[in-house]
């Protein structure tokens, strides 16, 4: 007696949870992976890189590198990874503006960018859903808007006039393009312009996961990074990546020449505050710096917070940064934000702010201990893998990542089509990361 053959959608409905995430997202990806195997996903992070990217030192890891030096044996390990994901599962989760595939020949770094990512229609086909997660203010909406909404902070930014790096034109076109092949859109509280708006969108905190352990205010400093300090001395901690490439005589998106003239004129009028600035820098390493700080500033412009700031919550740290938390979309207000214990602050009043937390330690201590709180709840791995769930099972029920029902863009066009084949390696590489997280 033969039974028929389960279709591609049935064979995904067959699934149980189950999600791949594709290149590194900073340290996010690697910890909610984690935290959703924890419970009881198949969940991978897996990147594509050579082991000398330097950029890797920025990261903590991943559970799989499907890098080969050799072209035609990487190509053929990639080949056999993403028919795996077609049997056996649900969900692939993307970031990187331009790298919507498996395959370095599909990334797109055009202005347009018109390169048809064969593999993940295929997947599309074969009922896996597609994330992505956004990487800043240049994704997936114009400058237009975003100078619009901002009130000008384009202006403090040495990519506005670098249309190869930031334009009406590329943020748009990759904007339609994560819209047409993507079923979840991860914003992670920014402002819903342009494609960060419409019925794909989910609007809080997902994926940018931190390891509440890695990130901990009572974590011991290795001897090479202490910072001695003098008694009552108030250490202000501030970064910026790339400040080489990201600041110019007249600009500098972060503020930082307003941090540091802050401090000095507090230094001036004998107040006993050091400021400890940081660039480039592995987070693995940064953490020790900052939770040896009495205070963290993020940035003084953007309007929303990034990094630096989720980091220095997590540390429970009080931590400065302009927060605007206005939206266009009605309805489309985040609720982290409007609970979010950052102490904000322009270019124009940072001196003041940081004038009141260093007299204060009192009110230092207390924005700590809700900053600490306030992580847990929203950035912490296990947060945003409980969360990701819930997003995850409205999506395989048909039904929107959220249900706040914000304004819907719509310009999807309708998917080429794309035939593959199955093969089954995948529950190998599953079953190998957990011997080697039982070991």
């Amino acid at each position: 007696m033969y039974r028929r053959a389960a279709s591609d959608q049935e064979s995904a409905e067959g699934r149980g949870r189950s999600v791949v995430f594709l290149h590194h997202c900073y340290y996010n990806f690697f910890y909610l992976a984690r935290a959703l195997r924890k419970r009881g996903w198949d969940a991978v992070s897996v990147i594509l890189e050579p082991p000398t990217n330097p950029d890797l030192r920025f990261t903590h890891g991943a559970d799989l590198n499907l890098y080969d030096p050799d072209p035609r044996l990487f190509r053929r390990r990639l080949g056999e990874f993403v028919n795996d994901i077609r049997q056996r599962v649900r969900m692939v989760h993307f970031y990187g503006r331009g790298r919507m595939s498996f395959y370095p020949e599909y990334w797109d770094s055009s202005e347009r960018y018109e390169k048809y990512p064969v593999d993940f229609v295929k997947l599309r086909k074969a009922g896996v859903k597609i994330g992505y997660s956004h990487s800043g203010c240049l994704d997936l909406v114009s400058q237009s808007s975003f100078y619009r909404w901002s009130g000008g902070c384009c202006d403090r930014c040495v990519w506005q006039d670098k249309p190869d790096v930031c334009s009406d034109t590329r943020n748009l076109a990759w904007g339609r393009k994560v819209q047409e092949y993507c079923d979840l859109i991860c914003i992670e509280t920014d402002p819903v312009l342009d494609f960060k708006s419409g019925d794909k969108v989910y609007r809080e905190p997902l994926t940018f996961a931190l390891d509440p352990d890695v990130w901990c205010p009572d974590m011991v400093v290795p001897e090479r990074w202490f910072i001695p300090k003098g008694k009552d001395e108030v250490l202000v901690y501030h970064a910026m990546g790339n400040v080489s490439l990201r600041t110019s005589d007249t600009r500098n998106i972060k503020g930082s020449p307003a941090v540091v003239a802050a401090v000095e004129r507090l230094r001036g009028e004998g107040h006993k505050v050091r400021l400890e600035f940081v660039s480039d820098l592995p987070s693995t390493d940064v953490r020790f710096i900052q939770v040896q700080a009495d205070i963290i500033v993020d940035q003084l412009n953007y309007g929303r917070y990034g990094a630096t700031a989720r980091e220095g919550m997590m540390l429970g740290k009080p931590t400065v940064c302009f927060i605007d938390a206005r939206e266009e979309v009605q309805g489309a207000e985040s609720a982290c934000l409007a609970e979010c214990p950052l102490v904000s602050a322009t270019e124009a009043t940072v001196y003041d702010v940081l004038k009141k937390l260093v007299l204060d330690p009192e009110q230092r201590r207390v924005i700590g201990q809700a900053s600490r709180a306030h992580a847990l709840k929203w950035w912490s791995a296990d947060a945003c893998a409980e969360r990701y769930e819930g997003v995850y099972d409205r999506l395989m029920s048909g039904l929107p990542p959220d249900s706040k029902g914000l304004h819907a863009i719509n310009l999807a066009q309708p998917e080429r089509g794309g035939r593959s084949t199955v093969s089954g390696r995948l529950a190998r590489w599953l079953r190998t990361l957990r011997l080697a997280e039982d070991q």
